[in-house]
């Protein structure tokens, strides 16, 4: 399956067009052999034209991937993005959304891929700790508009929900006029509602990158968690971190089943026929396949860490000077590359078994209770630099224990 698409001078897709087709695979690259390939030109420089018009989340984290070399040789590589996999993904994504629109717009039921915002909850609890540190930094309240809605909307959902009941304010007047949407769109997210909530991450990791080391990974750390998991689901709500309104996987049917529900329901559309899901059926398989992601991705996180830990293990003793990203009692979180590539965590016991040890109510410090009880001093805090060593692996689960130098 092929969509055509036909730009204007601005590089604004003006039409688009779903074909069935062969394709004809002249030559085999890797995403490198195109860098310094000026044939690519034209293509990264469209690329990098739609991702300048993006608002959208950018919060990445390096890849790990195991690599056996012979019999007992294991060697571990960490990925990051380069401008092709950027551009690839570009033309993925704006794939995806105009399958999504297209198919959206007919009237089929589709596994939408949906990414709620983050929940209001974990955004106040975030500011909180941010506050406690003294970095002002402070994320907008996310809002539940969606775009069905008005302000007037809103507002009963929000008196609603703290209510615990049902509040009707058809008394009020809005300022606004009722906004008809297409049916595939009546629950998405408001696009005001999102781009509020978007900036205020943009600016949180602009204002982190002028923040010294620790105090940065600790900010970085606490919006990637923030981050609700993306799923499959016949409701569509939107893709928060992509900033579309209709999102569906279009682009790798041969190893994604939602991407082939996708163009079967494509080509009953082309080819004028009933649609081959129902709303009921697309709704099964896709939360089918939201259980089934979950499991894979476990799964691929097991075996990279199962594998790490092998590597570890033959190799010779090693130390570092670690990161510390997360304290939750009883356990201190660190990074140990400090790139997000390769996490441990030490036992509270660990640094002492005698002392009265504490995790604040932020989780920003390790406390000890002073022996005559009057006071308390730190031992660690979020985001420090901690000299540590491997204590024990577990192959099976991938988990890494530690304990100080």
């Amino acid at each position: 399956m092929v969509i055509e698409m036909v730009l204007d001078d601005a590089n604004n897709v003006v039409t688009s067009k779903a074909h069935e087709a062969v394709i004809f695979v002249k030559e085999n690259l890797a995403y490198e052999d195109t860098l310094n390939d000026d044939r690519w030109d034209g293509l990264f420089e469209l690329a990098e034209a739609w991702q300048a018009d993006e608002l959208r989340l950018n919060i990445q984290q390096g890849e790990q991937r195991p690599r056996i070399h012979g019999e007992n040789e294991l060697s571990i590589e960490v990925k990051w993005p380069n401008k092709a996999t950027k551009m690839i993904e570009t033309f993925m994504v704006k794939t995806n959304s105009i399958v999504g629109e297209m198919l959206g717009k007919a009237g089929a039921s589709l596994p939408w891929r949906c990414h709620p915002m983050p929940d209001s909850i974990d955004v106040r609890d975030l500011n909180k700790q941010l506050e406690a540190l003294d970095i002002s930094i402070e994320l907008p309240e996310p809002r539940s508009k969606s775009k069905s809605q008005d302000d007037t909307d809103e507002l009963a959902g929000l008196l609603g929900a703290w209510a615990g009941q049902d509040i009707d304010l058809s008394g009020l007047s809005s300022s606004e006029e009722k906004v008809e949407v297409e049916r595939y769109l009546t629950n998405v997210s408001a696009q005001d509602a999102r781009d509020e909530m978007l900036d205020g991450l943009r600016q949180a990791q602009e204002q982190a990158s002028a923040l010294r080391s620790s105090l940065r990974r600790v900010v970085d750390q606490g919006l990637f968690q923030l981050m609700n998991r993306a799923r499959y689901d016949a409701n569509n709500i939107g893709h928060f971190g992509l900033n579309l309104d209709a999102y569906a996987h279009f682009t790798s049917p041969i190893r994604r089943y939602p991407d082939l529900i996708v163009h079967r329901q494509l080509k009953a559309m082309l080819h004028k026929k009933e649609w081959i899901y129902t709303e009921d059926e697309v709704s099964s398989l896709s939360e089918h396949c939201s259980d089934q992601g979950r499991m894979a991705q476990l799964l691929e996180w097991e075996l990279v860490a199962m594998t790490l830990n092998c590597h570890l293990m033959n190799g010779e003793e090693q130390n570092w000077n670690a990161r510390i990203v997360g304290l939750r009692t009883p356990w201190v979180f660190l990074d140990l590359n400090d790139d997000g590539s390769m996490h441990g965590r030490m036992h509270l016991k660990q640094l002492s078994s005698k002392k009265n040890l504490f995790i604040d109510e932020f989780g920003l410090c390790l406390m000890e209770e002073l022996r005559d009880g009057r006071g308390e001093s730190v031992l660690l805090e979020l985001g420090q630099l901690f000299p540590c060593r491997i204590r024990g692996l577990d192959l099976w689960s991938g988990r890494l224990d530690l304990a100080p130098v």
